[in-house]
């Protein structure tokens, strides 16, 4: 009987000190988050504001809308319009990623690069998208994105818009809700 107590309570102590450690590892993450309150931009703030925020460290959040099946190493990100995106470029650090994470919300934290394209930079875009896509001419996803690149073309050669602003981040963090 002695033995079966002993056993009872050793268990007993087991659980509250694991409890213990749970509570107190979950105390240490509220306050490393409350510690600094991260506002997260849109992806329309961003194309807004990007020329301000250019070169800086950003925090930003969208939807997951594609995912580079090549490298595992990089997705797009929009708001609530389509036709702004955002290219999340994860480096060495990063595992791969596929394409489960299409549809999910993602916070991403890390350095804003603009490219503003001109009309030849869009027409080099057009041919380096088509060769990088060389077996995927017949999906969605490459129409799209061939439609987009022509139409922005021709914005342009018609003097509508200058330029063409595109925007990658740099990842230093993200997270997936």
């Amino acid at each position: 009987m002695k033995t079966f107590i002993s056993i009872f309570l050793f268990a007993a102590i087991l659980i509250f000190a694991d409890a213990y450690s749970q509570t107190i590892t979950q105390q240490n993450k509220q306050t490393e988050k409350s510690g600094t309150t991260v506002s997260y931009l849109s992806v329309a703030d961003v194309f807004a504001q990007g020329e301000n925020l250019a070169n800086k460290t950003v925090y930003v959040e969208g939807t997951i809308e594609h995912v580079c099946k090549r490298t595992g190493k990089r997705f797009k990100i929009v708001g609530k319009s389509p036709n702004q995106f955002i290219k999340i470029q994860l480096g060495d650090k990063f595992q791969q990623v596929d394409s489960s994470i299409i549809g999910k919300k993602g916070k991403v934290t890390g350095k804003l690069i603009p490219i503003k394209m001109d009309e030849k930079m869009v027409l080099n875009w057009e041919e380096k998208m088509k060769e990088k896509h060389k077996n995927e001419d017949n999906t969605k996803h490459y129409k799209e994105a061939l439609a987009f690149i022509q139409n922005t073309y021709n914005q342009i050669k018609s003097g509508k818009i200058s330029y063409y602003t595109n925007y990658t981040i740099e990842a230093e963090s993200y997270e997936l809700e």
